[in-house]
């Protein structure tokens, strides 16, 4: 399978059901978990793990690179 534009994924789970949003790069994605976890401190937001996923061509599958407790990190 070609390259995919965006082969990041962060996946943020709530109580009331996940969010995902794709990113360019480990660092955009990061960037998004950053954000997600300073949310979270501030107590304006309700997620309560964060998911970092990176595309496997090889595979055609996403797979885990990160699992984010945002209290914790």
């Amino acid at each position: 399978m070609a390259r995919k534009s965006k082969p990041w994924a962060v996946i943020c789970r709530t109580p009331d059901g996940p969010f995902r949003t794709e990113h360019t790069s480990e660092n955009k994605a990061y960037e998004k978990a950053r954000e997600v976890r300073d949310a979270v401190k501030a107590g304006s937001s309700r997620v309560t793990w964060i998911r970092v996923e990176q595309w496997e061509p090889d595979a055609s599958r996403w797979t885990l690179f990160d699992l984010i407790d945002p209290k914790e990190w």
